[in-house]
């Protein structure tokens, strides 16, 4: 899904129902997309307000280190179970009132960049089921 860095006013994400998904953005392909249109170092998701995930039982990765996300109001995860990382560092919702919904079983198999990430969305964790 490397063509996202062309929608960069992008208010809402939703995927779901893709059953074979591994990736949303992969470093390989975007970077090979970014080479194409010029960008050196693009930044996906500026605007991003919503980002729901569902159904989507083999999706691993979003984006493969943490991103700023100035606009970012809500993460919906469900029906991702391999899914174990967020793009986020503990910079990168600063000042947002950002919710996470998902199961509790999801939310507990999460791993963090570090514990100063964990601590600053445990507040924003909203059990889905």
């Amino acid at each position: 899904m490397s063509w996202l860095i062309l929608a960069p006013n992008l208010r809402d994400l939703v995927i779901s129902w893709c059953p074979e998904m591994e990736e949303i953005l992969s470093e390989e392909k975007l970077g090979e997309v970014a080479d194409v249109i010029g960008i050196s170092y693009p930044k996906p998701f500026l605007k991003l307000e919503t980002l729901y995930l569902s159904c989507l039982p083999k999706l691993k990765s979003i984006y493969w280190d943490a991103l700023p996300f100035p606009c970012l109001k809500l993460i919906h995860i469900g029906g991702c179970r391999e899914l174990k990382k967020l793009p986020l560092n503990s910079n990168s919702a600063k000042g947002n009132l950002l919710s996470i919904e998902g199961s509790k079983d999801w939310w507990a198999r999460v791993e963090w960049k570090n514990e100063a990430t964990r601590d600053a969305f445990l507040p924003s964790f909203k059990l889905l089921y």
